[in-house]
């Protein structure tokens, strides 16, 4: 059960970064392996990390949709952009063939996505 939510989370949140460990003892350790020769950290820059990486961030995204698609199979960090950039809905991408599907997001990721979305149809 904890191990599906882990990997869900790693799916939905791909930049995500998880250390896995046997005890809070050690987690401390590596916490302190982590640290070590490194200079304490500056809260004031820690709040701003990443917000001058993407300009996009939030412009014009409906973060529903964009949700939606981060949980399709053969949608991942690498071509998300791309798939919001070329389709307006996921209604669209529900309704494009499984050729333009793979044209979008390639043959495998395109197959696996096209066959999730149309699992358990009869008249394919």
């Amino acid at each position: 059960m904890l191990q599906s939510k882990i990997c869900l989370l790693t799916l939905t949140f791909p930049r995500a970064r998880i250390i896995w460990s046997s005890s809070p003892y050690a987690t401390t350790e590596i916490f302190k392996d982590l640290k070590t020769n490194n200079a304490e950290p500056d809260p004031a820059k820690a709040i701003i990390v990443g917000a001058d990486d993407d300009t996009e961030a939030g412009a014009g995204i409906n973060a529903a949709a964009e949700e939606l698609l981060w949980c399709l199979p053969g949608i991942n960090a690498k071509n998300i952009k791309h798939v919001m950039n070329r389709i307006s809905t996921v209604r669209e991408l529900c309704e494009m063939d499984i050729f333009q599907v793979q044209d979008l997001l390639g043959v495998e990721p395109g197959k696996l996505c096209w066959e999730f979305m149309h699992r358990g149809e009869t008249n394919r």
